[in-house]
């Protein structure tokens, strides 16, 4: 029995789970609570939406080489007067204009380019949204399996104490022991009363957390499947992570959006051409002027020459921003590469910590035993009865803790390497396709948007 609790990878707690968690349903997989967390995480939706909004810069860079138009009206009226009389002459126009830009010095293929690395950067960005969901799940999901564990080892714990203080009222009224045996032992039974207390506590905490990570309170959770696979060296892990890890993709995007801002800052200084044309009706005086139809066509171009230096200020900030983007670039594979290294380490020690607890759990239950039947011959006292107890349940926590660490460590792993996605873990979900959206509005169709979703969101925040 003791055994099997303290394999807790290996072996299933439902009944702890059961215990802990009156009413508890189906038993849940890892992988159902990272299809939660991935369909239904708000963090997940937010980080889509801002996605959506970079797209928006496409469609918008690429409208300036397209012909814009505009319908425009006016009418006046006005008084002229002279010696005999006062006349009222009034005017109507009404036209349809058009222009076109022509040639801009390379500013629309330069903002065109930025947005494009700005879709693709923010693209990045989601990936590791995506993988902070991901790696929340997998550590509450642990996290409640250690607190149901800790909270039966405290539950066991209290039993034992209170056996023992049953044994040792019975030994006290034969006068066997002393009343000091019989009021350590009622001090180490309250001590782990407040122990079980702040175990549950702290499943309450956990179950919590849970909740804010995947959108539901835990039932009954399965053991969690092996480890997933690992390169076999940290090197190998950091060159997967220098390539994969959305942090580096972002940033080297962000660093070719800058070198394109910066074209364009430079574009800005040069000569733009349009071609505008308008046809349109204008009328005057309704009594005794005239109507007609007049249409028109011309080609206009402009050359900066003087600014005020804010043509040239524009260009040394956007030369500031490419210099920040590469020292970005190279911070964050200095982050990579100790996020990677770090999250190994802490799997090797959790490795290593396993052996070694499992080893202490071992000797201190064997040591337990003994110092509870040499008490029994008067050879131990009651304080080493209670301080082995304590020896042995350390060791129990420790093991289910290194378990805990072992896990969420190797999904660490996975995560600064760039590969705790939906994707690579093959959830069997419907993977979030930021090409559909981008599809729909590269091209700037009129409309796509619902005034609805934004009403309702303005009217929560008039009542």
């Amino acid at each position: 029995m003791m055994a099997k609790r303290l394999r807790p990878f290996l072996m299933s707690t439902a009944m702890a789970v059961a215990v802990a968690l009156p009413g508890a349903g189906f038993a849940e997989t890892l992988a159902d609570t990272l299809v939660k967390a991935y369909q239904t995480s708000p963090t997940l939706q937010a980080a889509r939406a801002a996605l959506r909004a970079t797209d928006e810069r496409l469609p918008q860079a690429e409208s300036a080489k397209k012909i814009q138009s505009q319908l425009s009206a006016s009418a006046n009226a006005f008084a002229v007067s002279d010696d005999d009389y006062v006349q009222i002459p009034d005017y109507y126009n009404a036209a349809l204009e058009a222009s076109l830009l022509v040639y801009d010095h390379g500013q629309t293929a330069a903002a065109i380019e930025s947005a494009r690395m700005s879709i693709a950067a923010a693209r990045a960005d989601l990936l590791d949204v995506e993988q902070q969901v991901l790696y929340a799940a997998v550590s509450s999901y642990m996290d409640v399996r250690q607190a149901v564990e800790f909270l039966q080892i405290a539950r066991n714990d209290v039993q034992v104490l209170e056996e023992q203080r049953r044994a040792i009222n019975n030994r006290f009224d034969v006068g066997e022991v002393t009343r000091t045996d019989v009021s350590l032992t009622e001090a180490q039974l309250q001590s782990s009363r407040a122990q079980l207390a702040d175990a549950e506590g702290n499943l309450q905490t956990a179950r919590q957390a849970y909740l804010a990570a995947v959108g539901t309170l835990p039932g009954d959770l399965e053991p969690p499947p092996p480890t997933p696979d690992l390169t076999k060296t940290v090197r190998d892990a950091v060159a997967i992570g220098l390539r994969s890890n959305p942090q580096i993709i972002s940033a080297q995007f962000a660093e070719r959006g800058a070198i394109a801002d910066f074209d364009r800052a430079l574009a800005a200084k040069g000569p733009t051409v349009s071609v505008s044309g308008s046809y349109g009706y204008q009328g005057y005086n309704r009594y005794q002027g005239y109507d007609r139809m007049i249409g028109q066509v011309g080609v206009s171009g402009s050359l900066p020459l003087t600014t005020g230096g804010n043509l040239d200020s524009v260009v040394r900030q956007a030369q500031q921003v490419v210099d920040q983007r590469k020292s970005q670039l190279q911070a964050a594979g200095r982050n990579v590469t100790q996020n990677v290294n770090a999250a190994w380490i802490q799997l090797d020690v959790a490795k290593a910590t396993i052996l070694a607890n499992q080893r202490q759990l071992d000797a201190s239950r064997i040591a337990y035993e003994g110092v509870v039947e040499e008490a029994r011959l008067g050879a131990r006292s009651t304080l080493d009865v209670l301080n082995s107890n304590q020896d042995r349940l350390q060791a129990e926590a420790e093991v289910v803790r290194s378990h805990r660490n072992e896990y969420v460590a190797a999904y660490a792993v996975l995560q600064a390497m760039g590969l705790l996605t939906a994707e690579h873990l093959k959830l069997g979900v419907q993977d979030y396709d930021p090409n559909v959206y981008f599809n729909q509005v590269r091209n700037g169709p009129r409309g796509g948007y619902d005034t609805s979703a934004v009403d309702r969101v303005r009217a929560r925040w008039q009542q």
